[in-house]
């Protein structure tokens, strides 16, 4: 029975282990320097959208299309948004009116108006591998 038990256990967490094991790949295009960094945010709520993010990383812009893994996320609805430091400051500059000089985009390829798109234009489902198509404007 002792036996039994702890087999059930491993085949448990390893049931858990694969519910949980999904891929997010961010194919990221309209890159036109290839400099700088590039900068994702991911949000889980509409409270947290462009505030505080559940998770955010760096990567070295290499290629004018990347693929970029976000790994360790668990099923859920989430959106992104990206931006690219060309110049290295740390940070999406912009213009007058908060206007970005800086290539930015959202999941969906959402867009705002005099701002950034709702949550609920850029959130999308995560519950299997899934490769999304970001372009950067």
């Amino acid at each position: 029975m002792k036996a039994f038990i702890i087999s059930f256990v491993c085949v448990l967490a390893f049931v858990a282990q694969s519910l949980s094991a999904q891929n997010l790949t961010l194919e990221v295009r309209g890159i036109e320097k290839v400099t700088g960094k590039l900068y994702v945010a991911i949000y889980n709520s509409p409270e947290t959208f462009m505030k505080k993010p559940l998770a955010g990383f760096v990567v070295e812009v290499k290629d004018k299309v990347m693929s970029v893994p976000c790994k360790g996320l668990p099923t859920g609805t989430y959106a992104f948004s990206m931006y690219q430091d060309e110049n290295g400051n740390g940070k999406l500059d912009t213009v007058a009116f908060g206007i970005p000089t800086e290539k930015f985009g959202f999941s969906n390829d959402a867009e705002g108006v005099m701002g950034p798109p709702s949550y609920e234009k850029c959130s999308f489902t995560f519950s299997a591998d899934t490769t999304l198509v970001v372009n950067l404007k």
